[in-house]
């Protein structure tokens, strides 16, 4: 019997793992389909090197990088996901940073994609229980980090709340990791809702309390090297639609 390829939610339906698999083959393949049409045509292909924050990467780039694809298929994306600066030009054609909240630097002259916050979120149950719907509720929760624990700090800070000290913690050198443990049912993570869009949408991640705190600002900066000034406008006005297109929604 097949696997299935999609799996219906409330409002609307999402890939299954094998579907994202099966998604993933059959786009790689169709471009290589494309490139060797452009190929024996002579059309020469070009390559962009990007370097990217990895939360960013990992939880809101790699998953659109499809559609740039289908609309610039002359165009080779080359990703490195890294926290430590890159020399532009040198190392990277295109960077996107994060600069926290609290940060002295800040984009060096780059162009603000967006900024991002955050909120308790835990792993979902069938009913929610209407005391989750205070900020107390994290209390008595392992608290899930992917820092130093400065983000829940401020956190306990601004909801106006004890009880970090005193509270169990696990730490974690990823994002993504945090917020697979939260999803485990391992505690709660402070998710950053342009990250786990689909979690909340699906109900596998749902939100603890009503107090969010400010994380940081993504910045998108760019060499000065004119043998790619066409596609870095390219990757640059797509990066702008995409980012329109989860406004509108």
């Amino acid at each position: 019997m097949g696997k299935g390829l999609f799996r219906r939610l409330h409002r609307h339906v999402e890939l299954t793992a094998t579907g994202q698999r099966l998604a993933t083959e059959l786009t790689a393949g169709f471009l290589r389909i494309h490139r060797a049409v452009e190929m024996a045509r002579g059309v020469a292909t070009q390559r962009l090197r990007l370097a990217v924050e990895p939360a960013f990467a990992s939880r809101w780039l790699v998953e659109r990088l499809g559609r740039f694809a289908a609309a610039h298929p002359q165009i080779e994306l080359e990703l490195e996901t890294s926290d430590e600066l890159r020399v532009l030009g040198r190392d990277a054609d295109v960077a996107i940073r994060y600069v926290a909240t609290n940060a002295r630097r800040r984009g060096r002259g780059g162009r603000r994609l967006f900024s991002i916050d955050g909120i308790p979120v835990i792993a979902g149950v069938t009913r929610r229980p209407i005391e989750w719907r205070q900020d107390a509720a994290v209390l008595g929760h392992r608290l899930l980090h992917d820092d130093d624990g400065r983000a829940w700090r401020s956190w306990f800070a601004a909801a106006g709340l004890g009880g970090f000290a005193g509270a169990t913690h696990q730490y974690f050198s990823d994002y993504s990791l945090a917020v697979a443990a939260a999803q485990q049912g391992q505690g709660i993570v402070l998710g950053a809702p342009a990250f786990i869009e689909r979690e909340l949408r699906s109900g596998r991640l749902v939100q603890l309390g009503r107090t969010r705190v400010a994380f940081g600002t993504y910045w998108l900066l760019e060499a000065r090297d004119r043998s790619t000034t066409a596609i870095r406008a390219a990757f640059s006005r797509w990066l702008d639609s995409e980012i329109s297109r989860v406004s509108r929604l």
